[in-house]
């Protein structure tokens, strides 16, 4: 894992919740990769949790986003400072037809976290 990248947390588009995979939203800021899904491990309030960051495009969204699904968190924390670090990354971006292969493709992910 590289070094901790410090964001506050930003409302989004609320997909992640209407498919039961939330997420923290980020500015995407000066974040420096290749689009894709990338194990992460996230620091929030003193606890350590696993997670999958998402980094691309997204469908009817100007440029790209930078998210990430925390496994076993569900609290929102708007405004909120988090850190997180990058690990490996388990995929490139690559769109969807419909939510539910997008949801199937999220499961998959969060397994190889």
């Amino acid at each position: 894992m590289c070094m901790w990248i410090r964001r506050k947390v930003q409302s989004g588009a609320q997909t992640g919740q209407k498919i039961g995979y939330p997420t923290l939203n980020f500015h995407v800021g000066n974040f420096n990769r290749p689009s894709g899904v990338y194990a992460c491990e996230v620091l929030i309030i003193n606890k350590l949790y696993k997670g999958a960051l998402y980094f691309g495009p997204r469908l009817n969204h100007r440029g790209n986003v930078l998210e990430v699904h925390v496994i076993g968190f569900k609290q929102k924390i708007y405004g909120q400072l988090v850190r997180f670090r990058v690990g490996k990354k388990i995929r490139s971006a690559k769109r969807f037809d419909n939510l539910d292969e997008l949801k199937k493709q999220i499961r998959f992910d969060v397994s190889c976290v």
